[in-house]
């Protein structure tokens, strides 16, 4: 039985951990061949080990807030598979829990960098192939802070609310030309990202209250995983510059209302 990708060459990025590893496993069971990359080539020759037991996978290692690893990346995937049909910009970083005016300017800046001209990169790298195959699905990955004030983790907020701003942009310049963009909205997923965080000293406390809201809000990567699968399919053929969630805004505000009321229980 062919998958809902078979035959597709998806790239994505930051694909060795977290939702990242969970939407190149799910690509590749249904059919895609899949260009994976990441800093680290060690975590990037353990997912392929795991990956390459149930599909074809390609690893690069590519940091993506360099233009021109990013093109030496989108140069080799062609290389390998003829083409790029599926761009999946899920590689981001966080940064230290604390406020603006006590963290290092230095990791604020780099926040930015990787999350969103790493996004810019990837989306000005591939829309050329895409052009010219009249086709393309770039998806960029969203995250916490997009849509509300994200007080202490500022850049990673302020960077998600520009990507949205750009996918949106994006949808608009190429409308007409067969290729579509539209931004996944995880919602809070439990990875590396998220749990190994450090903190200012005004930061801990909130660092600490931070982590028990991620309890009651956390959704597995294999959800994230499932949409990414349906917006790269055939069933969202046309549509672009649209938001898919995860979880709904009513979900939301009934896990929200659930953790509000653990924190009063526990006074």
């Amino acid at each position: 039985m062919k998958g809902l990708l078979q035959g597709r060459v998806a790239l994505v990025t930051g694909g060795s951990r977290g939702i990242g590893y969970a939407i190149a496993a799910a690509y590749v069971r249904e059919g895609a061949k899949v260009v994976i990359c990441g800093r680290n080539e060690l975590h990037l020759q353990e997912a392929v080990a795991r990956l390459q037991v149930i599909g074809d996978v390609f690893p690069v290692v590519c940091d993506v807030s360099s233009i021109s690893q990013v093109e030496e990346m989108v140069q080799k995937a062609i290389g390998r598979y003829g083409t790029v049909d599926i761009l999946v910009n899920n590689a981001g970083i966080s940064m230290t829990f604390g406020r603006v005016g006590e963290i290092d300017p230095r990791l604020w800046a780099r926040v930015v960098q990787v999350n969103l001209v790493g996004t810019f990169n990837s989306c000005h790298a591939v829309i050329p192939k895409m052009l010219s195959q009249a086709s393309g699905k770039i998806i960029n990955l969203k995250g916490y802070g997009a849509n509300m004030p994200s007080p202490r983790v500022s850049a990673y907020g302020a960077s998600k609310a520009a990507v949205l701003a750009f996918t949106r942009t994006l949808a608009r310049e190429y409308r007409g030309s067969g290729i579509t963009v539209n931004c996944l909205s995880p919602g809070v997923v439990k990875t590396e990202l998220i749990l190994n965080r450090e903190a200012t000293p005004e930061g801990r406390p909130y660092l600490e209250q931070f982590s028990g809201f991620i309890d009651v809000l956390a959704n597995p990567a294999e959800k994230a995983a499932q949409l990414a699968v349906r917006m790269a399919s055939s069933s969202t053929d046309g549509v672009s510059g649209r938001e898919f969630r995860v979880m709904s805004k009513t979900g939301l505000a009934l896990r929200l209302i659930k953790w509000s009321a653990r924190r009063l229980l526990k006074g």
